[in-house]
């Protein structure tokens, strides 16, 4: 018999010290009848206004989709085994097709585009789905894991042989996304599906976050504050602290 898990989930965004607005936008959603929860962080690309529409719709979309789906399982075809991950796979597709859409709507919209990150969670599993350099990281046993892998030029010149680590971690192109909401119409859409596990801890963050913050910063903040919010919030001060140079978006879950 499976142990009970319950779950706690927190979230917050800031400007952060350089940029002129927030083009972030987080989302933490519950769906009636469910056990369904979806958390989202989407970092907005395409200049000004572009970036925050383009993210601000994403993370609407998505929920408008995961809502689609609760309500057709809840309505008869129930919580087949692959559900969660069809599931996400399916409402990050929908809201690519959607904002590509609504790209050809006004000028100023033609380029906007979004990262994506996000956990969808049903009862005592979750899937992970992510387009872009928006990040997923997982503590467990003291260890703090990136599960997700960015989806930048540099990172598939690395996988593909053409350069090395060395040269990866000095060359000036890290910002340049390969895939994102709104870049393609088949974007290659990459979700993974996890347990949750006593007492996992899970970060969903832009790159704003990252930029500023060692994984071993990180794993210092989550493991130390018993509440979440404090995590949070103490997250986005020392990435400020530290240069606050993006967008800073922060959304943690916690199994218990």
């Amino acid at each position: 018999m499976t142990d009970q898990i319950t779950i706690k989930y927190a979230g917050g965004t800031d400007r952060g010290k350089l940029r002129e607005q927030n083009e972030d936008s987080i989302l933490m959603s519950e769906f009636e009848h469910s056990d369904v929860v979806l958390l989202q962080v989407a970092d907005g690309v395409g200049g000004h206004e572009g970036g925050e529409v383009a993210s601000n719709l994403t993370v609407a979309f998505m929920q408008a989709s995961v809502a689609k789906a609760v309500l057709l399982a809840n309505s008869g075809a129930g919580y087949v085994p692959d559900w969660l991950e069809k599931t996400l796979r399916q409402a990050i597709s929908d809201s690519n097709l959607q904002l590509i859409e609504q790209q050809s709507t006004r000028l100023e919209l033609n380029n906007m585009a979004t990262t994506i990150v996000a956990i969808l969670i049903h009862k005592n599993e979750i899937a992970v789905g992510h387009l872009g350099d928006s990040r997923c990281y997982q503590l467990s046993d003291q260890k703090l894991l990136q599960l997700t892998e960015d989806h930048t030029a540099l990172q598939k010149l690395l996988n593909e042989g053409k350069i090395n680590q060395q040269e990866y971690e000095t060359m000036p192109m890290h910002h340049i996304i390969s895939q994102a909401i709104g870049l393609s119409r088949s974007p290659d859409i990459e979700v993974e599906k996890l347990t949750l596990n006593k007492p996992d801890c899970y970060l969903l963050c832009s790159d704003g976050l990252t930029d500023c913050l060692s994984d071993a910063q990180i794993q210092h903040v989550l493991e130390k504050n018993d509440q979440l919010e404090n995590s949070v919030d103490e997250l986005i001060t020392l990435a400020n602290d530290n240069g606050g140079i993006d967008n800073i978006s922060v959304v943690l879950l916690r199994s218990e």
